[in-house]
């Protein structure tokens, strides 16, 4: 048996995947996500989405160029800023590259490809991710180029910038190209109320009618993760596993606090070796604690129920 058996669950609900019915989008991503959306559909250049690692910026912009592929426009994906033109030519479209040239003829080459495209009637759009890691602004100089391509009427490209808060300062020094974003959207951590909606709406998309967390394993997942989705997901994730390990009845605090030693997120005064209780005294908390209480009876107004043994 594996754990997702164990809990009643179609599929692992926090697995850090792209699968569609896993994705719980945030309130800070959804408006994120609606400014993003509204610049790159008019054409109004370039834009950009910030954020601190983990709160979801990468599967923001894989959700819009699936929504504009699927509008027929041209899409395309770059986890590294670090490209040259021919590179960044191949990655649009890999039969227009040359095989061979210097510099200047792959920049042409690129420049006529985009050209094309918008004599053809169908727009491109690039995103770019990690764009704070980049140490060369000679690929940022290279879009803040391919920015001036247009017909009078409508750019050849539209650009959407990914990157940590300090993205900004490398977008300053490539010429100003920061001052060609037409829209900047922050993400943010989840607030606590929202971090514990979070946690039911996944194990509810996996199929869970039970809840799983007690309220204060919610609590503790919003304390330790700080409501960075991706750190909810690896604690709640793991917090599975070693409930099923243990078989457990529902997953309490003790078994987060597991986690987060495992994980290394127990803050410095809590992070000491942390022992894993024998299978008969884990829960002991849960029953004497929670009163059986768990997440979605909490928050759903519905009564859970246990694992199945």
């Amino acid at each position: 048996m594996i754990y997702t058996e164990y809990w009643n669950l179609a599929f692992p609900p926090f697995a850090n995947d792209l699968r569609p019915e896993n994705f719980v989008p945030t309130r800070s991503s959804i408006l994120a996500a609606a400014r993003l959306r509204y610049a790159l559909g008019m054409n109004l250049g370039a834009a950009g989405v910030y954020g601190p690692a983990g709160v979801g910026k990468t599967r923001i912009a894989r959700s819009l160029l699936d929504e504009f592929a699927a509008a027929k426009w041209l899409t395309c994906y770059l986890p590294n800023p670090c490209v040259a033109a021919r590179e960044l030519l191949t990655a649009l479209s890999p039969a227009a590259a040359p095989e061979r040239g210097d510099a200047p003829a792959c920049l042409a080459a690129l420049q006529r490809f985009l050209g094309e495209r918008m004599a053809a009637g169908q727009p491109v759009l690039l995103a770019v991710d990690d764009v704070q890691a980049t140490r060369d602004t000679g690929f940022l100089e290279l879009l803040r180029t391919l920015l001036n391509i247009s017909d009078g009427r409508r750019r050849a490209l539209s650009l959407l910038l990914v990157g940590q808060p300090e993205m900004e300062r490398r977008l300053r020094a490539a010429s100003g190209l920061e001052s060609h974003l037409a829209a900047k959207a922050v993400v943010e951590p989840m607030a606590d109320d929202e971090t514990k909606l979070y946690i039911l709406a996944r194990l509810k998309a996996a199929g869970s009618r039970q809840g799983i967390f007690t309220r204060r394993a919610a609590d503790r997942v919003t304390r330790l993760s700080r409501g960075v989705p991706r750190q909810v997901n690896r604690l709640c994730e793991l917090s599975l596993l070693i409930g099923f390990g243990l078989e457990t009845k529902k997953v309490d605090p003790g078994i987060v606090e597991m986690a987060a030693a495992d994980l290394d997120i127990l803050p410095g005064d809590e992070a000491a070796f942390f022992p894993w209780p024998h299978s008969e005294g884990a829960g002991a908390e849960e029953e004497d604690g929670d009163g059986g209480e768990d997440v979605l009876a909490s928050l759903a107004g519905e009564n859970g129920g246990g694992a199945r043994k």
